[in-house]
C-alpha cells in the first residue's frame, strides 16, 4: 500500500472538508449527467462512495482512498493507493480541487510519504 499525507494550512478546515466531500457525492450521484470534460474518467456512478461529518471525511475511489480530518488551524489529507500511480491520480485530485475551492486565498498543498 503506498501512502501520501498532507496537512493544509486554513482557518477553516471544515469548511473545506465539507465542500470536498459534497462535490464528490454529488458527482458519484450524478456523474452520467454531468459534462465529460469535468467528469472522473473512467469512474462509473456507484464506484464513488463518500461519508463526511464535520470534522472527518472518507472518499472511496476505484484507485484508493481519501481520508480527510478537521483540525484546529489544518486539514489533515491521507490518500492511499495500490500502487504509485494511482497514488499520483489521487494527489493529484485533490490538490486540483482545493485549488479550485481556495481561489481568493490560495491554499497550499504539500504532500509528504507516509510510512
Amino acid at each position: 500500500m503506498h501512502i501520501s499525507e498532507a496537512r493544509i494550512v486554513t482557518e477553516r478546515p471544515s469548511r473545506y472538508l465539507v465542500q470536498l466531500c459534497k462535490h464528490f457525492d454529488n458527482k458519484g450521484r450524478h456523474l452520467t449527467h454531468r459534462p465529460r470534460a469535468h467528469a472522473l474518467p473512467d469512474v462509473p456512478t456507484d464506484q464513488i462512495h463518500v461519508e463526511w461529518t464535520d470534522s472527518d471525511g472518507v472518499l472511496r475511489l476505484p484507485w484508493g482512498q481519501c481520508t480527510l480530518r478537521a483540525t484546529p488551524g489544518s486539514l489533515h489529507v491521507r490518500v492511499e493507493a495500490e500502487d504509485q500511480e494511482n497514488l499520483g491520480r489521487l494527489q493529484e485530485l485533490v490538490t486540483t480541487h482545493i485549488g479550485r475551492f481556495s481561489r481568493r486565498n490560495p491554499l497550499r498543498v504539500e504532500w509528504q510519504p507516509s510510512p
